[in-house]
């Protein structure tokens, strides 16, 4: 009986150490999730967003990985900015379809293979001389901040519709919120940032349902906008407390 005892013990010890555990996501997963605005996450050679990458190591909690930060991104108003568009990332199902968390991809042995990873990249275009050339699209004036992506008539979206137009009027409330004087920097973070994930969701959905996709596979592209949502409330809640 004792023995039997011990035997579930040891089996529910080991259970909760693997509960316990953190996931720790491949390189090409950092790499989607992790690709700047202007690169292809196809290209195994595009660099990463070095902003985001400085936001993984000051959440990191890793004195090493704190080291020589920009004082804009270890202070506590660049903590919550760079804290918001991590979350716009996180949220982002084409950037983290595996659902990986904050507290994963913050993990200081995760954050060290970011950085490795970023360095490994740069070491490439810097051995490859077209690399420094500029793409003409980069040599343009920028263009005006996005707008939402207007909805066409002609395309029913039905439920999945429904929730990313939800996302869409929270993304526009937190908007408005921003442009406050005490707007909390992780909300204005986030609100700069769900408009153009949105007009992109938008863009992308429509061009499903008009090539016939069935209503489930919009559904899943929904989710997106669902955490865009979630994370636009949470937000807008804790800057009226």
């Amino acid at each position: 009986m004792m023995n039997k005892f011990g035997l579930v013990m040891v089996a529910c010890a080991f259970a909760v150490a693997a509960c316990s555990q953190l996931r720790e996501p491949t390189d090409t997963q950092l790499a989607t999730l992790l690709h700047s605005e202007r690169s292809n996450p196809a290209d195994p050679n595009a660099l990463l967003d070095s902003k985001a990458i400085e936001c993984l190591r000051a959440w990191s909690g890793n004195e090493k990985l704190l080291q020589s930060l920009p004082v804009d991104i270890v202070s506590e108003g660049g903590r919550k900015t760079c804290h918001g568009k991590l979350d716009g990332m996180l949220a982002d199902v084409a950037r983290n379809p595996d659902k990986f968390k904050f507290s994963e991809v913050t993990a200081p042995k995760v954050v060290t293979r970011a950085i490795d990873l970023q360095e490994a990249r740069r070491m490439a275009a810097l051995a490859n001389p077209a690399a420094h050339v500029p793409p003409a699209a980069l040599t343009r004036p920028a263009p005006a901040p996005a707008a939402f992506a207007m909805p066409d008539p002609t395309v029913d979206l039905g439920i999945a519709g429904t929730k990313l137009a939800e996302a869409e009027t929270l993304c526009q409330k937190t908007q408005q919120a921003a442009a406050g004087p005490k707007a909390n920097p992780r909300l204005k973070s986030f609100a700069a940032f769900c408009v153009g994930n949105l007009r992109q969701l938008r863009s992308t959905m429509q061009l499903s349902a008009r090539n016939g996709h069935s209503s489930e596979a919009l559904d899943a592209m929904a989710t997106s906008a669902t955490n865009v949502a979630n994370i636009a409330r949470n937000l807008l809640a804790a800057g009226n407390e």
